[in-house]
Formats: C-alpha cells, sequence, structure tokens
C-alpha cells in the first residue's frame, strides 16, 4: 500500500531574507544558502492492514517525512507511492471554520475532501457520541478548548474508513476514557484492513499498535525492524550519550550482598541463557557477559508456577569506566505488550561505579503475579541519561525477545486474580444486622 524508495529532502537555510534575494539575483552564481538535509535515503514498504510507527527525536525528520507524502512537501530525491484513498491527521482541524459550530464543520470538512454529504450522514450520529463533546458540538469551534478541537477532528477521521490513514501525534489527548476508545478505535481500524502510518513521541501506544516500526536520526532510518527493540534502541539516543554530571553520584551506593550469597562467575557461565541470543545492541561498554535463570529451588528453568519466583543471576562487565551502572528487565505477553519493566535504579539499588575491566554479578528475583500464558523479557545494562532521568538511560547491552518463559497454573482451581497483572488487594466484610421490627423487639 505505501512503498518509499530513496526518499530524500533539502531545505536551503539563508542567514536573512536579503541573502535569499541576492541570490535569485544572481540566477545561483552566488551561494548565500546553507543546505540542510531534513531526510537522506529514506526506504520502506508497508503492506495492507499494517501500522507503521515512526519514532525519533526532536528533529529527527519525521513530520517532513509525513508532510511528502500527504503531497504537503515535494521531495527532493526519491520517490514514493500510496495505493488507495489517503487521509492525513498531520494538522487536526487545521481547516475548521471557528464561526461555524462541531456539526458544520465536519460536514464542510466532508465537502472539502470530495465526498457526498450523504456519506457523512450515515456516520454523524456515531461520530457525536465518540467525540463525547455534549452540547458544544452544536456551538461554535471558536470556544472549543484545543482538546476538544482535536478531539472533534479526530472523531470525523476516524470513521471516514480511510484506506491508508497518516496520525502525528493525536492519540495522547483528551481524558484517559477518550484516550481509551481512541486506541480501540485504532486497533478496530487497522484490523479492519486500513493501513496505517503512526508518528509519536508515545512510545507506549507505538509499541501497542505497531508490529513494526522506524527509528529516525537526523534525517536518516537508524533501525527498522520489531516496535519493541526500536523504542528500546529510541531510548539510548535520547539519553544523549554518557554527557552527565559525575559528581552527582559520588555517594557511596548500598553495601551489596557478600559474596558466598550469590552465585559465583563461573557458575553462570555454565548455565548461560545467552548464548543463543540473536537481538542484541548498545554500545557494548557494560557487556551483560552471561545470565542464569533459577527456580526457587535453585533449578535452571524458564517455568514458573504462578505467583511463584525466577531469580535472574546476571555477570556485567566494564570495557569502559562505568559511572552508576543499572541493570534491568522487561516482561512481554504474547502480544508484546510490556507487562513489567523495572531495573536497579528505579528500586533504588545503585550498583557501584566500575573501572575498565572490572565485573560485577546482579541477582534480581521477580516475582510472576501474571496470568497464565508465555512471556519474553529482555535484559539489559546502562547508565543515566544526561538529564538524570532514571526512566531513561544510556543503553549499554541489551538483549530482547529471550525466553519464552512459561507461567503454568492449576487450571481446575479458582485462579487468585483475573487480568494482566495481580495489584495488592484487601477485603473487609462487615455483617449487616437487620432492622428490628414490632414483632421482634
Amino acid at each position: 500500500m505505501i512503498r518509499v524508495n530513496n526518499l530524500s529532502k533539502k531545505f536551503k537555510i539563508y542567514a536573512n531574507p536579503w541573502s535569499r534575494g541576492l541570490e535569485w539575483a544572481t540566477c545561483g552564481r552566488k551561494k548565500l544558502h546553507q543546505e540542510f538535509w531534513a531526510l537522506r535515503n529514506i526506504s520502506f514498504e508497508v503492506s495492507l492492514g499494517e501500522c507503521l510507527g515512526i519514532i525519533g527525536p526532536n528533529g529527527a525528520g519525521k513530520s517532513t517525512l509525513l508532510k511528502i507524502l500527504t503531497r504537503a512537501l515535494y521531495p527532493t530525491a526519491g520517490t514514493f507511492a500510496i495505493r488507495g484513498r489517503v487521509l492525513s491527521l498531520l494538522e487536526l482541524g487545521t481547516g475548521f471554520n471557528p464561526e461555524l459550530t462541531g456539526r458544520q464543520n465536519l460536514y464542510n470538512s466532508v465537502h472539502l475532501l470530495g465526498l457526498p454529504k450523504e456519506y457523512l450522514e450515515d456516520r454523524i450520529g456515531d461520530i457525536e457520541v465518540f467525540a463525547g463533546l455534549g452540547d458544544f458540538f452544536d456551538r461554535p469551534v471558536k470556544i472549543y478548548s484545543s482538546g476538544m478541537h482535536i478531539r472533534l477532528a479526530f472523531s470525523l477521521f476516524t470513521f471516514l474508513k480511510p484506506e491508508v490513514l497518516i496520525i502525528d501525534e493525536t492519540l495522547s489527548v483528551g481524558d484517559v476514557f477518550f484516550q481509551q476508545k481512541s486506541f480501540a478505535k485504532m486497533r478496530e481500524i487497522i484490523s479492519g484492513g486500513t493501513t496505517c502510518l503512526f508518528v509519536s513521541h508515545d512510545t507506549a501506544a507505538v509499541q501497542n499498535l505497531c508490529r513494526q516500526a522506524i527509528l529516525l536520526e537526523r534525517g536518516e532510518i537508524s533501525f527498522l525492524g520489531d516496535a519493541v527493540e526500536t523504542v528500546s534502541r529510541y531510548y539510548g539516543t535520547i539519553a544523549s550519550g554518557r554527557k552527565y554530571d559525575p559528581s552527582f553520584h559520588k555517594t557511596d551506593p548500598a553495601d551489596g550482598k557478600p559474596a558466598h550469597e550469590l552465585m559465583s562467575r563461573e557458575e553462570i557461565i555454565a548455565h548461560n541463557i545467552l548464548v543463543k541470543s540473536k537481538n542484541r545492541h548498545g554500545s557494548g561498554a557494560l557487556e551483560i557477559i552471561a545470565a542464569r535463570v533459577t527456580s526457587e529451588e535453585g533449578r535452571d528453568t524458564l517455568q514458573v508456577e504462578m505467583l511463584k519466583n525466577l531469580t535472574f543471576h546476571l555477570l556485567l562487565h566494564a570495557h569502559e569506566d562505568i559511572i552508576s551502572p543499572s541493570a534491568g528487565i522487561h516482561l512481554f505477553d504474547r502480544l508484546g505488550n510490556i507487562v513489567f519493566a523495572a531495573g536497579t535504579r528505579q528500586l533504588g539499588k545503585r550498583l557501584p561505579s566500575l573501572s575498565i575491566g572490572e565485573e560485577i554479578i546482579v541477582k534480581m528475583e521477580l516475582q510472576f503475579n501474571v496470568q497464565p500464558g508465555e512471556y519474553t523479557f529482555s535484559l539489559g545494562t546502562s547508565e543515566p541519561s544526561s538529564d538524570l532521568n532514571p526512566h531513561v538511560g544510556f543503553i549499554q547491552d541489551r538483549h530482547e525477545l529471550l525466553g519464552p518463559i512459561t507461567v503454568t497454573a492449576d487450571m481446575d482451581k479458582m485462579l487468585p486474580f483475573y487480568g494482566i497483572a495481580q495489584l495488592p488487594m484487601t477485603v473487609d466484610v462487615c455483617k449487616v444486622i437487620q432492622p428490628r421490627t414490632e414483632g421482634n423487639l
């Protein structure tokens, strides 16, 4: 449905308007501009019914790419082809007339799209309910908040059943109820055969809606592949390398376990589950040499009973001086959704800084309070990002798609909970005393 081949876009940057005029007057003989390549050699394909995510830091070229695909800009080089009717949510509601009501603007938008009035009349009731604007649906758009403005536009586009839908940062608008409706509607549209390009900084949304994703960096494709791995690589880029203030970590970390309480280096290597690991990325400065997974009884296994524990033993080796390292785990369900993710830094367990050549053993015990089934997991190491955000780190080593871990349960018995995961919950009961009657004094 979408085919992009070596697409590139160059902009001319002038110091001031006079430079542009002077260059034009000299027929280009006098070059007074700098060349800026917003995109370079972008190539990919999207099949029918697929949703391809596009992520990247600000200035990576995401919006420029979408504007070219919607013909708002022309490429400098390369070609692209899109089959089917395209609807774009790049600038939601930019064509709305502020003096018209929400309802009137919908009819006006459908007319501008070249669709008959009857096309909307069959859907106007569903759009009104989905937007959830209440009485504001028949009030002038000029009194709408920005969120209401976007909700109206998103509701219209999702009910027009396009063959190709191009979205740029829209699903995070409105309250949580509208966001849930939006995601459910997007899944419905995609499962119905609509092809989608989805650009967003909401990495959870990208992983939820997309099977594959593109990571753009400085106008070029840095990675194209599994959406979960793409997001992982993205976190590495936004960490801005290893530029942070070491003085922040001058205090000593908490005392570690005595050596006799942790598995030895040789024991971990002898039962290393990473031998066949193929999905790996990171700078490699803090390498996971080996990893071992054991049950509560100490057996090597990737099978665990529901609500029981598995222990992950990691052997880390520093190929450079590492300040305030962290190790962590991500757990994914069969649909690729993140069920759980945490690292030593989030848990308040700071690891000691390492000099080049030093090694450290990290033990992580995880209770599987999840539904029975198969789960994949990833193991990783990182250092703090430049803004010291504990949830974003500069990825040193990351092993993806490990497992699967099989969580079992006795299906003949009542399961202790239903859903994705168990949350702490308590129940209190109060016996109700029956009211007295005349015959019962």
